[in-house]
């Protein structure tokens, strides 16, 4: 028989062992290789941009890959479908990066600027809500529906939208920048004032230049590296030349077309020959090109100015070797995607590449719905409207048969109208030293920092 001292000292072990089984590592700093932002305002464009802005912002709410839905932000929300009121209660004493109190004025803010998007995300929750109103004494938000709708959570899991403060240089998320040097390396330390607590690094360090092995980054899938693990988030990221103004020679825009499809190679992407990912369009294009030699032809002498997106502004370099080694001249000006909207409408863009992020787990005619309402511009007409109306129809019937037809009609429309044509496709995988633990993907494809740790060796 076991005697009471034994025992004691047995239970006593135990728990030692399970606490210290469970108990976080603090410290280190993880290295990510990613592309260099143009600034910290909030800009999503590309893969790159959407992991990085996800550590210096917080979003109301995370989707899991699960599906899974939670707020690090509210303490208590609820979903009346007979009011079609959603109650959002806010966390008593959250703060800022800068140590400023979270309010309910805040998190009206928030809101408005997403509404204000011009993305399909936004779109969609404008045409859902009515109001949003807080009441300060209640530290609450009150989002009000125009019709019933229980997914309105789900909606609000867009990785656009973030907590933000109004302010400059004042950050929501787990880390804040303390130091840029630009072409070589971006520093991030925690933010103390987290409202998902604490994160148990010390910091991030963002690589960005072509670094072979930090401790994470994106590349294509099925890199065979023991060293690392991959973490393939069905994401996928597509380049297209976009006419937004209309009116260009059909020649020119063959010309350019032919050209950039050639750069493919020197870019490390995948020609594309569908609006969204070949595997799950409807239709294969099919559209004309001109021989290297017609292309350069009529591209010498046609004074081009070719605008281009800035997070696409890490292959400039190979665009310029790509366009000398052709002997051909285009000028070049790359946009901040922040000001592109604006800049289009105080001058005449005739020929832009644009890059789009798209989810695997997304609906196809999701995605051509987000191709025609960010990437139309001023060329979004009447037909355009009638086409997008009916595909919401034909979506609501559930019939496939139908679906893919409306959907293949709205494709060839795009590429035969010159509104897109597409380029080049990359696919991702985030790939996670081994010595680095407790990482998962979200819904969107974007890693959660929160609960990483560096193993201790």
């Amino acid at each position: 028989m076991m005697s009471t001292g034994v025992k004691i000292i047995i239970v006593t072990v135990a728990l030692l062992v399970m606490i210290s089984a469970v108990k976080p590592y603090y410290g280190g700093e993880i290295a990510i290789r990613l592309n260099e932002p143009t600034n910290f305002s909030y800009t999503p464009s590309d893969y790159s941009n959407l992991v990085f802005y996800s550590l210096l912002y917080e979003n109301l709410f995370y989707l899991k890959s699960n599906g899974e839905v939670f707020s690090n932000i509210f303490r208590y929300y609820k979903y009346d479908a007979t009011e079609r009121t959603l109650v959002l209660d806010l966390k008593e004493n959250l703060s800022f990066s800068n140590g400023d109190t979270v309010r309910v004025e805040s998190v009206k803010l928030s809101f408005d600027l997403f509404l204000d998007m011009k993305i399909e995300n936004a779109l969609k929750l404008r045409r859902i809500i009515k109001s949003i109103e807080i009441k300060k004494a209640e530290n609450r938000v009150i989002v009000r529906l125009l019709y019933d709708n229980p997914g309105i959570v789900a909606l609000l899991t867009a990785p656009e939208l973030v907590l933000m403060s109004g302010g400059r240089g004042v950050f929501s998320g787990m880390f804040y920048p303390v130091e840029w040097e630009q072409n070589r390396f971006l520093r991030l330390v925690p933010n103390k004032y987290n409202p998902g607590g604490r994160t148990y690094l010390d910091g991030v360090k963002i690589v960005l230049y072509d670094y072979q092995y930090p401790d994470i980054f994106l590349a294509k899938p099925g890199l065979a590296d023991n060293a690392f693990n991959e973490f393939n988030a069905g994401i996928y990221q597509n380049i297209y030349l976009g006419f937004p103004a209309g009116k260009v020679s059909p020649n020119i825009q063959v010309a350019l077309y032919s050209l950039l499809r050639e750069f493919a190679g020197d870019i490390d992407m995948e020609p594309l020959n569908a609006l969204t990912a070949e595997d799950e369009s409807p239709v294969t294009l099919k559209i004309k090109t001109f021989s290297d030699r017609e292309a350069r032809s009529i591209l010498k002498r046609s004074r081009v100015k070719l605008y281009i997106l800035s997070s696409l502004k890490d292959f400039e370099g190979k665009l310029e070797e790509f366009l000398k080694r052709k002997d051909v001249r285009l000028e070049t000006v790359y946009l901040n995607d922040n000001t592109l909207v604006n800049f289009m409408d105080s001058a005449q863009v005739n020929y832009l590449l644009l890059v789009k992020v798209f989810n695997k787990r997304v609906p196809l005619e999701e995605k051509i719905k987000r191709i025609i309402n960010e990437m139309s511009f001023s060329r979004f007409d009447e037909t355009y409207l009638k086409l997008v109306n009916e595909l919401e129809e034909v979506t609501s019937l559930k019939n496939e048969e139908f679906l893919l037809e409306h959907v293949s009609r709205l494709i060839e429309k795009i590429v035969n109208d010159g509104l897109l044509l597409p380029l080049y496709q990359k696919r991702y995988s985030l790939y996670v030293r081994k010595g680095v633990k407790d990482i998962e993907m979200d819904y969107y494809g974007r890693p959660l920092f929160q609960r990483m740790q560096i193993v201790k060796q």
